[in-house]
Order: structure tokens, then C-alpha cells, then sequence
């Protein structure tokens, strides 16, 4: 395995403990009362819920702390490390391929990066602000949380398909 390869491999495994650690931080400290933290919102979240959620976390022990404090941290470190390990995935299996095209296909995981740190600067922002905070606060958050999700999404599709074409080129 070359060196580069071995790089994403780390990369990818390190995501993994991070989003591990990440979970149990959310499972047990962040989540209650069948409310999710604004990362894992999939499809978003509206003000009224938001504020639900700002309203409970104000008032559980360390909860807004915990999540500025060490499970924004780790969210920071955890999106770098995934973006960099799908980008080593695409980027070797798009070996050979037309320069352009790989360049384009490592847009995905870029922009994914992108949307999930702004999403985390939107959330630390609602957190800081409180129940009090603004509804296009509440409302850019939420797309940068579904941003981040679609192109996710996105990079792993791009990935599956570059490294399914790889070995279906090796196989003839």
C-alpha cells in the first residue's frame, strides 16, 4: 500500500472513532426527550423545534457547554478527516482519469467540508444566542445542515461509482 493510500486509510479510520466519540457525546449529554441535536436533523428543523431544543439544552447541565465546548471540537476536527479520507478515495480511484474530471469529482467532498463547518458556525451561533435567536438564523443553520447531509450523500455516491468503475475496468 503506498503511502498516500495508507494516509486516507488513517484519515478514514480516525473519522470513524471521532464520529464514535461524537455519538456517545450526543447520545448521553446533547440528545433527550426524543430531540436530536441540529447536526444529526437530516432534513432540517424549523424555528419552533429549534427553539425547543435551545430552550431544553439551556437548561441541562453543561449542555451548552458540551456542545461549544467538546463536541464542537471534535466536529470540527471529524468533517476534515471524512472530507480528507473521501477525497483520497476518489482521488485514487480516479487515477488515469481526465484531470478535469477528477478535479470536479473532488468538488463533492470539498463543498461537503465547506457546508458542514459553516453549519457548525451557524449552530455555535443559535447555542450562543439562546431562545431569543433570530428566525434566518435558525433558517441558514438548517440549510447548511441539509447541505452538509446532501453532499455527503453525494461524495459517497462518487465514490462508490469511481472505485465500482475501477474494479469493473480491472476485471476486463
Amino acid at each position: 500500500m503506498s503511502r498516500g493510500a495508507r494516509f486516507f486509510w488513517i484519515c478514514a479510520l480516525t473519522a470513524g472513532l471521532f464520529f464514535v466519540a461524537l455519538a456517545v457525546i450526543s447520545k448521553t449529554t446533547l440528545e433527550a426527550e426524543g430531540m436530536l441535536i441540529f447536526d444529526s436533523r437530516i432534513f432540517g428543523y424549523q424555528a419552533g423545534p429549534a427553539r425547543e431544543y435551545l430552550t431544553w439544552i439551556a437548561q441541562t447541565p453543561d449542555g451548552v457547554s458540551t456542545y461549544l465546548g467538546t463536541f464542537r471540537q471534535l466536529d470540527t476536527v471529524f468533517p476534515v478527516l471524512l472530507a480528507i479520507a473521501l477525497s483520497g478515495g476518489i482521488w485514487l480511484n480516479t487515477f488515469g482519469s481526465n484531470p478535469l474530471r477528477r478535479g470536479l469529482l473532488l468538488g463533492a467532498p470539498g463543498a461537503y467540508l465547506l457546508m458542514d463547518l459553516m453549519e457548525n458556525a451557524w449552530v455555535a451561533e443559535m447555542l450562543q444566542t439562546g431562545v431569543t435567536v433570530a428566525d434566518q438564523v435558525i433558517e441558514q443553520a438548517s440549510t447548511f445542515t441539509v447541505m452538509k447531509w446532501a453532499l455527503l450523500f453525494v461524495s459517497f455516491l462518487v465514490l462508490m461509482n469511481e472505485w465500482r468503475r475501477v474494479r469493473k475496468k480491472g476485471a476486463k
